[in-house]
């Protein structure tokens, strides 16, 4: 039995300035920066329809400081404000929000590998611990099936929480707290088990929380007041909404496996990882080996499932992107596990097994690279996609839609944001027209609890319910098989029902 290790906060912070040499770490952030912008024009041809919501978002916001989906109509349905902002500001200098998605993915990743080499000094772990951990971050197939979200930003927000708990800075910490929380709210779970799971944070956590307060406050103070939520409508849109072929959050993992299993077995994989290494750290922890290291990778492991857990509470559809918080914290939680019994076991054979665990993530890192670059180059189609066309499909459609419906409002088959990004029409449906979310929000209102009642009505407190949907010209539809004689139609290829065609219809029909 090992005696435990503490890290000393102000020792830590003393430690973390003892980082390897600094052309040695610019040289590895350079190439991570290249491995990830070469892993952007990999995707980026194939980015799902719901980033082009958000980049949708992020134009209109940098072009006419509008925040919505079209031109004439306020919305709220950005899940992530924080991406919007950050693309938005981006977009605003190099005046194109596709480059605006890869400047950020590969800030973001440069950002992970630095907190997560600072993490590794700090902890004292192996050091090929922060290369092995940004790999399998980065050629995730799920993952980079969600550039363009703000899956690689959350994964990012996540470290720094890791790195900033482990040091105990508590102001830090806040920040980085308030960043997570606007860029999902849902992170406020990961936040939370951070904030007890690092003593340094947990005795100073009313300041912690005082400051994320500071920094996230103002921007849903303002959401509250003047686009009538403080919280994102897709809460209300997506919570508990009807399972995808009987596959519902929990076990949405095995409907992915049905369509492209390669993928999914590689996307998922280091969550058993992961789910081994807590087991570990656990077990570890009962036999009295507690330092900061194994409490480090328990808070990420932690965090991870309890993100899991409160996404089955809320049962919300398998969108594959809700998955990544729980991929890439268990991808952590793994890492530093390996790098920890690598580094400081003294049991020859844990070291050795700690070794062979390496080699595996090694190998499962090499394997996602295989797959990711045979899917295609560049990919046409993201291999984990839900999409009811491809990205190539909707911008023709996107296209022809601006000419044929000029001024006219049409609403969209269920999927808007590749449209609305290339027609830059009037297309509606509840993520661009306020008036369609309101009988949701009244329908959740009824079917809820007095609390949930309470804290909707709540929410949306400063909505003006007088909104009306907006009349439509026309109607774009997705149909399989004939379509009617005439109508104006386009190739389209569902996910689950493959090959068919949108269908441009009038709007009363």
């Amino acid at each position: 039995m090992t005696s435990a290790r503490v890290i000393d906060p102000s020792a830590a912070r003393a430690t973390a300035l003892r980082v390897a040499p600094v052309v040695p770490d610019l040289v590895m952030l350079a190439g991570v920066a290249l491995a990830a912008s070469a892993a952007f024009l990999l995707v980026h041809r194939a980015l799902i329809d719901d980033a082009y919501i958000t980049m949708t978002y992020a134009r209109n916001l940098a072009f006419h400081l509008h925040w919505g989906l079209i031109a004439d109509e306020t919305a709220n349905s950005a899940t992530s404000p924080l991406n919007v902002i950050l693309l938005g500001a981006i977009t605003f200098v190099l005046r194109n929000a596709q480059v605006a998605v890869g400047v950020l993915f590969v800030a973001s990743v440069v950002l992970a590998t630095r907190w997560l080499t600072t993490l590794t000094t700090l902890l004292g772990l192996s050091r090929a611990t922060p290369y092995v951990g940004v790999a399998l971050l980065l050629l995730n197939p799920l993952l980079l099936s969600t550039v363009g979200l703000e899956s690689y930003l959350v994964a990012t927000l996540a470290i720094g929480l890791l790195r900033f708990g482990a040091e105990g800075r508590c102001t830090a910490f806040g920040v980085v707290s308030g960043l997570a929380f606007l860029a999902r709210p849902d992170l406020a779970v990961v936040v939370l088990v951070a904030a007890v799971g690092f003593p340094g944070i947990r005795r100073r956590v009313v300041r912690a929380f005082a400051v994320a307060a500071l920094v996230a406050g103002p921007w849903h103070l303002w959401t509250w007041f003047v686009l009538g939520s403080a919280l994102p409508d897709t809460l209300i849109m997506k919570a508990g909404s009807p399972t995808w072929a009987g596959f519902g959050y929990w076990d949405g993992a095995l409907l992915y496996w049905r369509g492209t299993p390669i993928a999914t077995a590689l996307a998922f994989l280091p969550v058993l990882l992961g789910a081994a290494a807590l087991l570990v750290v656990l077990m570890a922890r009962l036999f009295g080996h507690r330092d900061a290291a194994h409490r480090t990778a328990a808070v990420a492991g932690v965090g991870a499932a309890a993100h899991y857990f409160a996404y089955c509470v809320l049962s919300t559809p398998p969108y594959h992107w809700y998955y990544a918080p729980l991929i890439s914290g268990m991808t952590v939680c793994a890492v530093l596990v390996l790098g920890r019994v690598l580094a400081h076991w003294p049991e020859v054979r844990l070291r050795l097994l700690a070794a062979a665990g390496f080699v595996v993530a090694v190998v499962l890192g090499f394997a996602m690279a295989w797959f990711d670059a045979d899917h295609g180059t560049p990919w046409l189609r993201a291999p984990i996609s839900t999409n009811w066309a491809t990205t190539a499909q909707y911008e023709r459609i996107g296209d022809d839609l601006r000419g044929l419906v000029g001024a006219g409002i049409v609403e969209s088959p269920g999927e808007i944001g590749t449209l609305a990004y290339y027609c830059e029409c009037r297309i509606v449906d509840p993520f661009s027209d306020r008036g369609r979310v309101l009988g949701a929000i009244e329908a959740r209102e009824e079917q809820s609890g007095w609390l949930a009642r309470t804290l909707i009505r709540l929410n949306y407190l400063h909505l003006d319910r007088t909104q009306q949907p907006r009349p439509l010209d026309a109607r774009l539809v997705f149909q399989r098989g004939e379509t009617p004689a005439g109508a104006l139609q386009w190739p389209a290829y569902q996910w689950a029902e493959g090959p068919g065609r949108m269908v441009l219809l009038p709007g009363a029909g």
